[in-house]
């Protein structure tokens, strides 16, 4: 299998990791039964753990969409050092959003006297997770971007996939920068989704040049 066919199948792997992680990600809301908790923590765990190795494929697959676009002015090169910022960052939001706040919510539920204290260690531990979920979400969008570019000069890539990256990340780029855009489990879906399809328009066109 050649480096073209491994990059397409990988990206689009990791989009459809990306969607299905969004559509089993749990939602935590009021009180919650000892039972419930639990169920939360092993949901939560696992859709982060496919967050995870998701994330894995997706850049993987970038480092072969890179090659096949790379020219002299770096734009792809730096696309791609973007992404893997934009990946360490997810890391953290996946773990904390995972691991640490289930296990917090777990704590709480049997420490009720003092819920006061737990909520707010919740609370604190949900900002960390936002902040480095919009970190994630703006790089990675601004990588998009760049790759859509780095498209328009390379053959074997649908123009109207790179017009999709040049609109369509910097709109919800900017929209998450000015707070209009929050970024809980339907904000995260929106923005997971519009990246899934670029990822999976891109690894296509790698397959399909491959074939050609």
């Amino acid at each position: 299998m050649t480096d073209n066919r491994k990059a397409g199948f990988a990206l689009i792997a990791g989009a459809i990791g990306s969607i299905v992680t969004m559509a089993i990600h749990p939602v935590a809301g009021g009180l919650m039964t000892q039972a419930q908790v639990e169920h939360l923590a092993l949901m939560s765990g696992i859709a982060h753990s496919l967050a995870m190795v998701s994330t894995l494929a997706l850049f993987l697959g970038c480092c072969g969409l890179t090659r096949r676009i790379a020219a002299d002015d770096r734009i792809a090169f730096t696309a791609l050092v973007i992404f893997a910022f934009s990946m360490v960052a997810l890391m953290i939001a996946t773990a904390v959003s995972g691991f640490i706040l289930p296990n917090l919510i777990r704590q709480m539920a049997r420490d009720i006297p003092n819920t006061t204290f737990w909520r707010i260690e919740i609370t604190s531990m949900f900002q960390v997770n936002q902040s480095f979920a919009a970190i994630f979400s703006v790089a990675a969008l601004v990588s998009i971007v760049l790759w859509s570019a780095g498209m328009f000069r390379s053959a074997g890539f649908a123009r109207g996939l790179a017009v999709y990256g040049c609109l369509v990340a910097p709109v919800l780029a900017v929209l998450i920068v000015i707070g209009r855009l929050p970024l809980n489990v339907h904000g995260m879906g929106a923005v997971a989704l519009a990246m899934a399809i670029w990822f999976v328009g891109a690894g296509g066109s790698l397959l399909r040049h491959e074939a050609a």
